[in-house]
């Protein structure tokens, strides 16, 4: 899927790199960041109350910083300036979760506020510039290979989490973000069209954004899927085991990766819809196998894979490429912000159905969840294709060519 030519030509192109730099470093601290900080809060001993206000808090930080920083840039400050202040703040913050080593309830409640921050304010700057600096044709293909980079990138943080102590894994978050903002601070001056464009772009309201037919049709599925997947998810984890729940999500977490990579490849070549409804098709097969036999392994096995290809197609889509297609001269920053938000709110669903998992009959919650997502695969039915049609043509035509050099070379 990488050839040589797409390596050289797009990859390390040097409007490219800066973005690389900043989705890679961006993707690969948070999230493990995340699941070093919850799991604190597990070993500190906090109740469902307190938990409950903690990541309420951290989400409520994520949202209005990410209004605020979508808000103050190109107007106020340049997106250059404002995703080095992102950075370096991350950078700063994640040495603040030493403190939680000390059991201080003002930590406790403090660092999540300062964690929600680090990530909302440049968060979706940090996509738009991504989308800025990669052309539609090519965008599936270099996003597949930024987050398939990511995974990496948290299964090494991940495993070291797992063989360091407290203080050595608040370092080693503290200089993992400290070496993304250095190296975009290194690269970010080889990308000066990014500033141009972002001035040249036309701003939009949020009123005429969520007006936008496309737009509604894209996102009311990824709506419906986040809140499916996070509130199936505690009860995974209450009727499998935690051990097995724990086995499943990292098997997906592979397959999601692998997923990526090749997905991007047929995202620039048939077109983002196609997988978009594969994804979809895939869970609502995986969850009416669950929903017949909810505990049976083979069915588990085979709801993994799907859960894990679907999830890669989506991350793929919903995160790096749709919006910034959708959005075409107009300000991305916005696209991104409410692309992202369903995401970003429906994670605190599962925080607050993790207590109930235990009255909830899984089999009905599996048989739902099947049925919404075959549900929303109707909207992306009337949804437009965002790939150029003529593009499509291109490289199924260059496709062809290829196929009859081989065939001639194989027989002269």
């Amino acid at each position: 899927m990488l050839k040589a030519e797409f390596i050289r030509g797009t990859l390390l192109k040097k409007e490219i790199l800066p973005a690389f730099i900043l989705i890679v470093n961006a993707f690969s601290w948070y999230f493990p960041l995340y699941v070093f900080f919850d799991s604190t809060l597990n070993k500190i001993g906090i109740g469902y109350t307190e938990v409950t206000i903690i990541f309420g808090a951290h989400y409520m930080a994520v949202v209005l910083f990410a209004i605020i920083g979508t808000t103050l840039v190109g107007k106020i400050i340049s997106r250059n300036t404002l995703l080095s202040i992102w950075m370096f703040l991350g950078t700063i913050f994640s040495a603040f979760m030493v403190f939680l080593n000390s059991n201080n309830l003002v930590a406790v409640y403090l660092v999540p506020i300062l964690m929600g921050i680090a990530l909302g304010l440049g968060f979706p700057c940090c996509l738009a510039y991504f989308a800025d600096s990669v052309n539609a044709e090519n965008r599936g293909r270099v996003g597949g290979v930024m987050l398939f980079a990511a995974h990496l990138g948290m299964l090494l943080i991940g495993f070291l989490n797992n063989i360091l102590g407290f203080e050595e894994n608040v370092i080693i978050f503290t200089f993992w973000r400290a070496m993304g903002f250095f190296a975009f601070q290194f690269l970010k001056g080889k990308n000066s069209n990014i500033e141009k464009e972002t001035i040249d772009t036309i701003d939009t309201s949020y009123k005429l954004l969520i007006s936008e037919k496309s737009f509604i049709l894209y996102m009311v599925p990824w709506i419906m899927f986040c809140l499916v997947n996070f509130f199936v998810g505690p009860l995974q984890q209450h009727h499998w085991g935690i051990e097995a729940s724990n086995t499943v999500s990292t098997a997906e977490f592979g397959i999601a990766s692998i997923a990526t990579l090749i997905g991007g490849y047929f995202a620039d070549s048939v077109g983002r819809k196609r997988l978009v409804i594969l994804g979809y098709i895939l869970l609502g097969i995986g969850y009416a196998m669950l929903s017949i036999f909810p505990s049976n392994q083979i069915s588990i096995g085979i709801y993994a894979v799907f859960d894990g290809i679907a999830w890669g197609l989506f991350a793929l889509i919903f995160f790096t490429t749709i919006w910034g297609d959708l959005s075409g001269n107009k300000a991305k920053e916005k696209y991104y912000l409410l692309g992202e938000l369903p995401f970003l709110i429906s994670s605190y669903i599962s925080i607050i159905v993790a207590p109930y998992a235990a009255i909830i009959p899984i089999s009905a919650s599996f048989s739902l969840a099947s049925f919404f997502l075959f549900l929303a695969v109707v909207p992306l039915m009337y949804a437009p294709e965002t790939l150029p049609e003529k593009k499509i043509r291109e490289r199924e035509l260059k496709g062809y060519i290829d196929k009859a050099k081989k065939v001639k070379e194989k027989y002269t």
